[in-house]
C-alpha cells in the first residue's frame, strides 16, 4: 500500500494545489461501409529499385478479356476479367504498371469520413511498376528473351545514354551500313559478284587439295617437292640444297674428316648420339666411294638433328631458353645450331630467346630427317628400326612421316627375315621405307604427331 507522502504527491501537482480531474471520454464509433470497385478504382501501385521522378503523372486504363475458371463444384465456367494498368513516361524511359497474377491477397483502399464518422472500403487491384528504355521498345527486343543480336541491344543502350562520342561513333556506323534493302536486287548480286572475284583473285595463289595431294604444292611440313617436273628422278624430287644451305653442310666438314681418317685407318667409329643408325652407316658409305664427302655431311647433320630433338624432347613444355641452348647443343658450327633453331623451333610468348617445338615442328622435324636418311641410301630404301632406337620414339611417328614425304612403308619380305634371323615380334619392328615415283602421300595432310 503506498504512503501517505506518496498518495499527496501523486494527487497534487509541482505548486502542492490538487490535480484537475479529466473526465473520461465517450469512444466514438466508426461505421465501415464496403463499396463497390466501379469502373475507375483506386489502384495500388508497387515499385521495388525504382526511383521515380517527382513531377511523374501515371495515367490509368483497364484491359477486358475472357479468361476461363473453374466453380467449386467443378464446372468450367466463362467470365470476363478486367485489368487495370498504370502508364507514364519521360523523354527516355517509359514506366508500366500491370498486374502479375494473383497471389492470394485482397487488397482495399478506405477513404475516412470525419464527418459521418465512416470510412468506405473499396477493393483496389495492386499492379507491379516496372521501367523500359523507350528506344529499346521501338526496336522491339525484349527484356528477358531478346530475339536481335547482342549489338543490337549495346547500340539502343548506346543511343539512349551514350556520350557524344559514342552516339557519333554510333551514327557513322548505321551511315555505313550496307545491307540488301538498302542496295536492293541489283545491288546485292553486284555486292555478291564482288565480293566473290575479290577471293578468288587473293586465293588464286593458293595450293589446292588435289596439288596438296599430288606433292606440288606447299606444305608446313615439307621442303618443295619437284615431283610434276619434267625428268625428276627420286634423287631430285626433294633437293639437299634447298633444305640446308651449303655453309650449314660445310660447318659439318670437320667430324666428317675425323670419320674418314679413323675408317682409313682401319679403326672403328662409334656414334655416342647416335648408336645405331649413324654408327653403322658411317663404313659403308665410305666403302661405297659413291659422292662420300657429301652423304657422310649429311649423315653428320642428321647426327646433330637426333641431339637437337632429344635436348627438346627432354625439356619442359618442350621449350628451351636460347643462350642455353648454345651451351647444351654440341655441334661443329655454330651454323648448325642456329639452322636447327630457326628451322625447327619457334618463338614462345613473343619472346625470341624462349624456343619451344611445337607439334607442327616436330612433325617436321621427323619429315626432314627422313628425307636426308634417304638422301644418304644410295637405293632410297631404308629399315626403320635402327632410326627409331635412337629417336627413342613409337615406329608408328616415324612411319607417319615417311609416308607424309610421300614414301611407302611395307613389310620386308619373309626371306630376308629368315636371312636376318628375325623372329615374328622382332619382325613387326623392322619396316621398309622405300622412296619411288610416283610419290605416294596420304589423303589426309593433317598429320599430328604426339608428343612423348
Amino acid at each position: 500500500m503506498a504512503s501517505p507522502e506518496r498518495e499527496r504527491k501523486r494527487k497534487r501537482d509541482a505548486h502542492g494545489q490538487p490535480r484537475p480531474v479529466v473526465p473520461a471520454q465517450q469512444s466514438q464509433v466508426v461505421k465501415i461501409h464496403q463499396k463497390e470497385a466501379g469502373s475507375h478504382p483506386p489502384i495500388l501501385a508497387s515499385i521495388h529499385g525504382v526511383e521515380l521522378p517527382t513531377d511523374l503523372t501515371f495515367s490509368a486504363y483497364s484491359k477486358k478479356s475472357r479468361v476461363s475458371r473453374h466453380t467449386p463444384a467443378g464446372t468450367k465456367i466463362e467470365a470476363r476479367e478486367t485489368e487495370y494498368c498504370l502508364q507514364a513516361k519521360t523523354s527516355r524511359i517509359e514506366y508500366d504498371g500491370r498486374g502479375e497474377g494473383e497471389d492470394g491477397v485482397s487488397y482495399y483502399v478506405g477513404v475516412y469520413d470525419p464527418e459521418s464518422g465512416s470510412v468506405d472500403v473499396y477493393p483496389s487491384p495492386l499492379v507491379h511498376v516496372r521501367r523500359q528504355v523507350r528506344r529499346l521498345k521501338e526496336k522491339e527486343i525484349p527484356v528477358k528473351a531478346s530475339t536481335g543480336s547482342l549489338m543490337d541491344s549495346r547500340q539502343a543502350l548506346s543511343a539512349a545514354f551514350g556520350n557524344r562520342t559514342s552516339k557519333k561513333a554510333l551514327l557513322d556506323e548505321q551511315l555505313n551500313a550496307i545491307n540488301t534493302t538498302t542496295l536492293g536486287s541489283t545491288g546485292s548480286s553486284n555486292v555478291v559478284s564482288a565480293i566473290s572475284s575479290a577471293v578468288d583473285s587473293a586465293t588464286a595463289s593458293l595450293p589446292t587439295s588435289e596439288s596438296l595431294r599430288s606433292g606440288s604444292g606447299n606444305s608446313k611440313y615439307l621442303p618443295p617437292v619437284h615431283a610434276d617436273e619434267e625428268g625428276v628422278t627420286v634423287d631430285t624430287v626433294y633437293r639437299v640444297e634447298e633444305m640446308v644451305e651449303k655453309r650449314v653442310l660445310d660447318g659439318c666438314a670437320e667430324g666428317v674428316k675425323e670419320w674418314e681418317k679413323s675408317v682409313r685407318a682401319g679403326g672403328e667409329v662409334e656414334s655416342t648420339i647416335s648408336p645405331h643408325y649413324v654408327t653403322s652407316r658411317i663404313r659403308g658409305v665410305i666403302d661405297s666411294g659413291t659422292n662420300v664427302t657429301k652423304r657422310l655431311k649429311i649423315l653428320r647433320y642428321i647426327e646433330h638433328m637426333i641431339q637437337f630433338h632429344r635436348l627438346f624432347i627432354n625439356a619442359f613444355s618442350n621449350t628451351i631458353y636460347r643462350p642455353k641452348l648454345y651451351d647444351a647443343f654440341i655441334s661443329d658450327d655454330k651454323a648448325i645450331t642456329s639452322h636447327l633453331i630457326d628451322t625447327f623451333t619457334d618463338a614462345k610468348n613473343q619472346n625470341k630467346n624462349d624456343r619451344q617445338m611445337s607439334k607442327t615442328k616436330l612433325t617436321k622435324l621427323y619429315c626432314w630427317m627422313m628425307i636426308l636418311c634417304l638422301k644418304v641410301e644410295e637405293d632410297g630404301r631404308m629399315d626403320l628400326f635402327d632410326l627409331v632406337q635412337d629417336l627413342q620414339i613409337e615406329r608408328r611417328e616415324v612411319e607417319m612421316a615417311a609416308r607424309e614425304i610421300g614414301a611407302r612403308v611395307e613389310g620386308f619380305k619373309d626371306g630376308y627375315l629368315k636371312m636376318m634371323g628375325y623372329g615374328k615380334e622382332e619382325a613387326r619392328e623392322h619396316r621398309l621405307v622405300a622412296l619411288r615415283l610416283p610419290l605416294s602421300f596420304p589423303k589426309n595432310k593433317m598429320l599430328q604427331v604426339r608428343k612423348k
